[in-house]
């Protein structure tokens, strides 16, 4: 990983060892001088967005009285015991941006045994009755925003012919990752119908563009394998469609070893520092800015409301095969490089 990436892994490290100390009682703990509530954040140590939301989040907690338990996770079995230690710990309630939802059903039903309520941030657990609410994005709307910036970027509408792209999905564990492409495939499918796009690779189902573990190693490798044996004797290559900025970056390390073609449009998602780089040096087309501030003022909203025992209640609902979850989704912003100005860190 990049410099940055393992600078802020460290100091995430440090916040951790000091947020574990001295959290076993409640009441012992103090802001301001008054006890408080604390409020376990557990999410997965997979990209900077993951980062940069948790210490948003744990910022906003403790600013507003709140003490924060932030953990981070590589692995979903690691994110599992860090949740049954924080339904030990009997918190106000627990966030969490789960790697593995299906690893975390019986830690949930721990958690709705001693009455914790659970927030799903960013990712919606399926198949559990115990998510009490859903805080993120649209992610169907995510992956149809990545297919039109393809659709405009080779105008697709507008002119004739064939252009090539190639399809990357997320993790599969990841409920989102399904959503992505399927709010894709709704405006990318018809035009595999009508010719107008071609998947050289014929890689086009989910199973097939699937990228475990969000990895960037794992896009490089399949992206350099595509090249190798469908893009030979100078075949261009127009649009990638890649689900987030993490696994664009190993799809560009392929192209930079693999093609000496055009560059084709890739998509995005995060505004990573490294995508956002990308975008100002045309090698990546655009990304999507899921800004922390606005699924964490939903968290605190909610946070407030359970310290007061009060439920909310949401208009929008996204079904987990089990309920149906109050979901309380947030704006997203498009970046691409008429825009890119406007995002602080690409100055």
């Amino acid at each position: 990983m990049k410099r940055w990436t393992m600078f802020l892994t460290l100091v995430l490290c440090v916040l951790g060892m000091i947020a574990l100390t001295g959290c076993g009682g409640q009441m012992d703990n103090k802001v301001g001088g008054k006890p408080a509530r604390t409020v376990s954040v557990l999410f997965a140590l997979s990209s900077d967005s993951w980062q940069r939301n948790g210490l948003a989040l744990q910022g906003a907690l403790e600013k507003n009285g709140f003490l924060a338990d932030l953990r981070f996770a590589r692995a979903a079995e690691e994110q599992t015991e860090q949740f049954r230690q924080a339904v030990a710990q009997k918190p106000l309630a627990i966030i969490v941006g789960a790697i593995d939802g299906d690893v975390l059903k019986d830690a949930l039903a721990e958690a709705a045994k001693q009455n914790i309520p659970v927030i799903a941030y960013d990712r919606l657990i399926m198949n559990s009755a115990h998510i009490s609410y859903f805080v993120g994005f649209d992610s169907k709307e995510i992956g149809r925003t990545q297919a039109r910036a393809i659709e405009r970027a080779l105008r697709l509408k507008e002119s004739a012919g064939s252009d090539n792209i190639e399809l990357f999905a997320g993790d599969p564990r990841d409920h989102n990752s399904h959503l992505f492409f399927e709010g894709a495939m709704e405006i990318l499918q018809p035009y595999l119908d009508q010719g107008r796009l071609r998947i050289p690779s014929d890689e086009k189902s989910f199973s097939k563009t699937a990228t475990n573990d969000w990895s960037a190693e794992n896009a490089k490798t399949r992206m350099n394998r595509i090249l190798q044996l469908s893009y030979a004797n100078d075949r261009p290559l127009s649009a990638v469609l890649s689900p987030n900025d993490t696994l664009a970056e190993g799809i560009r390390e392929a192209l930079d070893v693999n093609y000496s073609g055009k560059w084709p449009f890739i998509t995005g998602l995060d505004a990573d520092p490294e995508g956002v780089r990308a975008i100002a040096a045309d090698r990546q087309g655009m990304t999507i800015d899921k800004p922390p501030a606005l699924p964490v003022n939903e968290c605190l909203r909610l946070i407030r409301n359970i310290e007061k025992g009060q439920t909310e209640s949401s208009e929008i609902k996204q079904n987990n095969g089990m309920r149906d979850v109050p979901a309380f989704l947030c704006k997203l912003t498009i970046i691409g490089k008429d825009n890119l100005e406007s995002v602080h860190w690409a100055q």
